[in-house]
């Protein structure tokens, strides 16, 4: 963007004090949920995680996950345009739909494929928990690479209204460019802490939107609102009750064709997206926890390319996909500092598309509907043993459409004293295919008889704290095989275009360091990447080739951060 103007207003109603702390992006705290389910010390955990705090980010000005994600190099960010445009998070080398994405337990994932980074504010987020490697023992589908959770607010202490404002303005690019575009963001949110019947409630609500002119010379306007809520409330000794939700709805104009040329000048795509969540936490004794999970997710994405001329043709798409799920886990505090969870999950599968146009051959109309089921369940075992933490678990995973499948994982954490720790870890993870893959008619035909694509991966990392010092290393391995291919060309006319035929690799070394001062802290990540194709299947696609690299994963990344806190109330 040229000439940036950035400005950031945060008008708060309490604790200025929290503006006296540098904040920390990079790592927060030393407890950490997602890569084992149950709150584990960071030293504990056999994986490379990456904790971002939301507060911290807002007061930076970073507005969007998708920037968050990539100013902490967390992995490859691959965004093909202006604000608006579709982000894709490649971690470790994997492919973009192999990183599983929660929020607040929920997963948004399209069945078995990405989650599109455009459009998630960082506005009603607390923290970001990143957990690269393996997964799938614990959440079964598309967590192959990684799993990213977003934790919500979580409403404490006494009420308080907080309103956000961030505006930006730059200069307009391309043919037919003049003058300059504007962007801004902003948020109102509302919460505390009370008790209502003699029991504790804490509450957050909270309304944004985003809105950007576009860069372009017309038809680049995109806007975002988002609307979310959540609720903890102790019914009574033992027991609480936790309901969050959270709504986007997405509009955005872009006048470019595959190409990248100015052609169009009222096309656009949209969207809205819902997650629910209710969470029934309770003590069973004072060793067995329970707790029962519901979760839903509805996602509705559309595109729309009127006629520009009366003569022309036109074209429109719809893409509907439903999530519904539920899970029970049972955490026991065994001997000998162990602690066993078990659980199990049913879920409900739905996608429909539809897609209608109208040119120079004539019109052309397409529609699907598919559903499955998936039904899973899972043991993991985390103890301390002397200065060793252990971890190991598995999975069976039962589909409709493919059948059994199971992971594992194991590993293990070392404190090797004067602040220097280890860790080891092996797994295996799953993607189940799209259901445009397994069941897509029309211009492309999907194979039922298709299987998961498959993963194995192993990892070794060393990390010292030694004072306001900190530093990490990691070493990992990953072989993908099973990949799901197309063909243009199937073996008969009646057979489906997709395959299990492609194999490949990816392996490499993240690195990161902070130091923190009285007022300044320094903070850097690196990360080496090696991919190679193994297998390319038909060979038929020349960005797919035996041992040529994989596409959007840089072999080398890094981030530098300074934050600076001289005044008490800036940074």
């Amino acid at each position: 963007m040229n000439r940036n103007l950035a400005l950031a207003l945060a008008l708060c109603a309490a604790a200025p004090a929290a503006a006296q702390t540098p904040p920390d992006t990079f790592r927060l705290g030393e407890i950490v949920v997602t890569a084992t389910r149950t709150p584990q010390p960071r030293a504990a955990v056999p994986a490379h995680v990456t904790v971002l705090d939301g507060a911290a980010l807002r007061a930076r000005g970073i507005a969007r996950v998708a920037d968050a994600l990539r100013d902490a190099g967390a992995g490859s960010m691959a965004q093909g345009g202006a604000p608006g445009a579709a982000a894709s998070l490649f971690l470790r080398g994997g492919e973009s739909d192999y990183v599983q994405v929660l929020i607040d337990g929920v997963q948004v994932n399209e069945p078995g494929g990405s989650y599109d980074w455009a459009h998630l504010s960082t506005a009603d987020v607390e923290r970001i928990e990143i957990v690269r490697g393996p997964v799938s023992v614990l959440y079964g589908s598309d967590a192959v690479a990684g799993v990213v959770q977003i934790f919500t607010r979580t409403g404490a202490g006494p009420v308080r209204l907080d309103a956000e404002l961030g505006a930006a303005t730059g200069g307009r690019v391309g043919p037919e460019a003049s003058g300059s575009f504007a962007s801004w963001d902003g948020a109102l949110s509302l919460g505390g802490a009370s008790r209502v019947a003699g029991r504790p409630l804490g509450w957050t609500l909270l309304a944004a939107r985003q809105w950007s002119g576009g860069a372009y010379a017309y038809n680049n306007e995109y806007g975002n609102s988002t609307l979310s809520a959540r609720g903890r409330y102790g019914l009574g000794p033992g027991t609480v009750i936790a309901l969050n939700g959270r709504y986007i709805d997405q509009r955005f104009h872009y006048p470019t064709d595959g190409a990248g040329r100015l052609v169009d000048r009222n096309r656009f795509t949209d969207g809205t997206a819902h997650t629910l969540s209710v969470a029934l936490e309770q003590r069973l004794t004072p060793a067995l926890h329970a707790l029962l999970t519901l979760a839903s997710y509805r996602n509705q994405t559309g595109g729309d390319d009127p006629a520009d001329e009366p003569e022309q043709g036109f074209s429109r798409s719809s893409a509907r996909v439903r999530r519904d799920a539920v899970e029970l886990r049972l955490d026991a505090a065994l001997a000998r500092q162990f602690v066993l969870s078990v659980g199990g999950e049913l879920e409900e599968q739905h996608g429909r598309t539809w897609f209608e146009s109208d040119g120079p051959f004539g019109p052309y109309r397409d529609r699907s509907s598919a559903e499955r089921g998936n039904r899973a369940a899972y043991a993991q075992l985390v103890g301390r043993v002397a200065r060793l933490t252990l971890t190991g678990g598995t999975r069976i995973d039962h589909s409709d459409q493919f059948g059994d499948f199971a992971t594992g994982r194991i590993g293990v954490t070392a404190d090797l004293g004067s602040g220097l720790a280890g860790h080891a870890a092996w797994g295996t993870g799953f993607k189940e295919p799209t259901f445009f893959e397994t069941y897509a008619t029309g211009f492309a035909r999907g194979n039922p008889a298709l299987t998961p694509e498959r993963s194995r991966s192993g990892e070794l990392g060393l990390r010292l704290t030694a004072g306001p010092l900190r530093l990490g290393a990691t070493a990992f391995d990953q072989r993908f095989r099973n990949l799901i291919q197309y063909t243009a060309a199937p073996p008969s006319a009646d057979a489906p275009n997709y395959f299990n035929v492609g194999a490949a690799r990816a392996r490499g070394l993240e690195a990161d360091a902070s130091v923190r001062g009285e007022h300044i802290q320094l903070a850097a990540s690196y990360t080496l990447l090696d991919t190679e194709v193994l297998d390319h299947g038909f060979g038929t696609d020349p960005q797919f080739q035996a041992g040529a690299t994989l596409l959007r994963r840089p072999a080398h990344q890094g981030v530098i951060g300074i934050d600076w806190t001289g005044l008490p109330r800036l940074t």
